[in-house]
Parts: structure tokens; C-alpha cells; sequence
């Protein structure tokens, strides 16, 4: 009985072999194309750590001090000055057009006011519309800032007669040390590209089945899938699914050799698990794609919901934006998505080195979609039956 299953799916997986194979575009879907959009992707968020972010500044005063603020605001590795206008309406006119993403104005008697012991008030415009490049220029202006006032505290020190060890005591009263423990520099190669990675690869796993089996039935050829397998759906459908199974473990374990291997970026935890989750993460994924295809039984309506369900995952993952502040309907569908799971697990695995109990809630989540598998056969067996063919 066994070895007659065996054989069903061994014919099905070699007649699918050749379907991709004589396809050129399904070839590239199962081989290279999810290698070239991780490299892009990679390739585009290289340098990491973001440099020289465009500031202007409009210096009002021209004095000694202002241009000396304006030399530690170019100084700063994440900033750089590359306009000095003359008026608010130039700086805002250059952000609008996306040269620059803050615009700093130093105001009338800036100097003179540091000399009678007041507060001149240095206003920085930034563009909060994008996110991240706001919250860097707004970390770093703050850091220029407290430099600067820092240095202007210790002259007035020394220049009362103060002891140059009270200078540390004037200038900052209240020592802090704050620490990242995890992603240290900030850099954006494992905050972003290892979210965005596993996102793609989650699309390229739903896309591959679903036009695997949508084609079988756009070109009425479902008859020939299924007689490979002696009309067992079951074996059918394993077969058909294990070259895509097969190619997208690979393609993961590609993608974490890269980044964990060939780029050594530190990784905690333990290889063994994180190919478990690796597994996990493809079957659900094919699982839930299936049951997409079940719900019509047309390649485009399927490629249709398929897209709708997969391409916003991103945003639903809890990387650049915090799962547990979402609204009670996006936490909804973020708990829908197997690619939200797999990356819980594989964060906790590669920052933390989660033990086995620990990963243990998400590897059954992972696993209740697997169960989908279970509905969809019954589905295909049930259109195999009853010799309905939807296009």
C-alpha cells in the first residue's frame, strides 16, 4: 500500500518536473527570480547605516556661533548641509521638491543671546511623512544640539573660573548610558531587508502553487495530473506540490546562508530549529495558497485573492510598526498571515535563541494552517468527482 503511494507520487512530481521545466516564466518563478529580488532588495539597503541626509540651514544671525553650529550639524555622520538660504520659503520650496529632508533656522541675535546666559531657540523643520528618515534627522539634530550646547556650557565653565572637573558636572549633571542589545549600529540590513525578504518569498511560495494547479485546470489537463496518480487526489496533489516544497526550502535556506553565513550578521540561536521553522513556514504557506485555488478553481480569480491576501504582509509583520498598537482588525489579519508567525519565530530564534518550549506557540500556529492542506484535497476530490472544471 505504501510503496504503490510512493509510487503515485513520484510519477505526479516527474510530470511536473517537466511542466516547469517546458515553462520558461515557471521556471524562473521556481529557480532564480526569488534569488535576483532578494539581491535587489538587498542591494538597495546595502550601505546599512543612512549618511548625509540633506539638511538646509537658514542662518539669520551670521555670527561666529551660528556658523559654528552649522560646521557640527555637517559633522554629524547622518547629516549633511548641502543649502544655506536665506528664508524659511526657499527651505520649504526645496523639501517640497524632495531635496532635502529638514530645514534648520537659526534666528536673529543667536550669538548674543548665548552671551547674556539666554535661551536662543534654533527651530529644525524635518519631513515626518517618511517615517524613518524623520525620526533619524530629528535623533541626530537632538544629538547635534545637546553637543553644541554641551560645548558652549563647558566654555562658560572655564571661562568663571570653574575647575576643569566640574565642567563634566555643569554641562551634564545626570549621567546615562543607554544600551542596544540587539542590532547595535541600527543598521537597516537586519531590521528591514530580513522582514521584506521572507515577505517576498512568502508571495513566490502562494504564486508558484497557485499557478501550478490554476494551470492544470485553465488547460482542461487535469485529467492526465490525475491519472498519473491512478485518480488518488491525495497523491496528486502531493506530488504536484513537493517540486515547489522542495525548490522554496532551498530558496530559504539561500536566503539565511546569506545573510547569516556569507555576511555573518549574529545569529543566536540554533541552525537545526530555524530550518524547523523554515519547513513550517513553506508548508503553511502552500497550504493556505491551495485553499485560495479551492475557493474558485480559476487561476485568475485565485492569482486575484492570492495577491490581496499576500502582498500588504509586510506591513502586518510587526517590524516597522508595533503589532501589539494595531487596531483589534489589523491584529485580525496580521494573525492570519503564516509569514507574521515565521518571522516571530525566526526573530526570536536568530536575536534571542528561543528555546524549543519557547517557539513552541508559533510553530502551532504554523501548524493550524497546514490543516488547510486537509480542506482543499476534500475540495479537489470533490470537483475530481464530480467532473466539474471551473475556468
Amino acid at each position: 500500500m505504501m510503496s504503490s503511494f510512493i509510487r503515485q507520487i513520484k510519477a505526479v512530481w516527474q510530470r511536473e518536473n517537466s511542466l516547469i521545466l517546458a515553462s520558461k516564466w515557471q521556471l524562473s518563478l521556481v529557480t532564480w527570480l526569488p534569488i535576483a529580488c532578494m539581491l535587489l532588495v538587498y542591494a538597495i539597503f546595502s550601505q546599512g547605516i543612512p549618511r548625509d541626509l540633506a539638511v538646509a540651514v537658514v542662518d539669520q544671525d551670521h555670527s561666529q556661533s551660528s556658523r559654528s553650529l552649522v560646521r557640527f550639524i555637517d559633522a554629524n555622520p547622518a547629516l549633511a548641509v548641502t543649502s544655506q538660504l536665506t528664508n524659511l520659503a526657499e527651505g520649504k520650496a526645496l523639501m517640497q521638491r524632495g531635496e532635502v529632508y529638514a530645514v534648520v533656522q537659526i534666528p536673529r541675535g543667536f550669538e548674543k543671546q548665548i552671551y547674556l546666559a539666554m535661551t536662543p531657540e534654533v527651530s529644525t523643520f524635518y519631513n515626518a511623512q517618511y517615517v524613518l528618515i524623520g525620526k533619524l534627522v530629528s535623533s541626530n539634530m537632538a544629538k547635534t544640539f545637546a553637543t553644541f550646547t554641551a560645548q558652549i556650557d563647558a566654555v562658560k565653565t572655564l571661562a568663571t573660573g570653574g575647575h576643569i572637573a566640574l565642567i563634566k558636572g555643569a554641562v551634564a549633571p545626570i549621567s546615562t548610558q543607554v544600551n542596544p542589545l540587539y542590532n547595535v549600529s541600527t543598521n537597516y540590513v537586519p531590521f528591514l531587508v530580513m522582514a521584506a525578504v521572507p515577505a517576498l518569498w512568502q508571495i513566490f511560495i502562494l504564486v508558484s502553487v497557485l499557478l501550478a494547479f490554476g494551470s492544470e485546470y485553465k488547460n482542461n489537463s487535469q485529467a492526465s495530473w490525475f491519472q498519473r496518480a491512478d485518480g488518488v487526489v491525495t497523491s496528486a496533489v502531493i506530488g504536484k506540490l513537493l517540486p515547489y516544497t522542495l525548490l522554496s526550502i532551498v530558496h530559504g535556506l539561500l536566503f539565511l546562508s546569506f545573510f547569516y553565513g556569507y555576511l555573518s550578521m549574529p545569529m543566536q540561536g540554533n541552525w537545526g530549529y530555524l530550518f524547523l521553522i523554515l519547513v513550517m513556514g513553506v508548508l503553511a504557506g502552500q497550504a493556505v495558497a491551495l485553499f485560495i485555488f479551492t475557493l474558485t478553481m480559476n487561476l485568475t480569480q485565485a492569482i486575484s485573492m492570492g495577491a490581496a491576501y499576500s502582498a500588504p504582509a509586510f506591513a502586518f509583520i510587526g517590524v516597522t510598526f508595533p503589532a501589539e498598537s494595531m487596531p483589534v482588525l489589523a491584529q485580525v489579519w496580521r494573525a492570519l498571515l503564516p509569514i507574521t508567525h515565521y518571522m516571530q519565530l525566526q526573530i526570536g530564534q536568530v536575536n534571542y535563541g528561543q528555546s524549543f518550549t519557547m517557539l513552541l506557540p508559533e510553530l502551532l500556529a504554523l501548524g493550524l494552517f497546514t490543516l488547510t492542506f486537509v480542506i482543499a484535497v476534500l475540495r479537489i476530490k470533490s470537483h475530481h468527482s464530480a467532473g466539474q472544471v471551473d475556468e
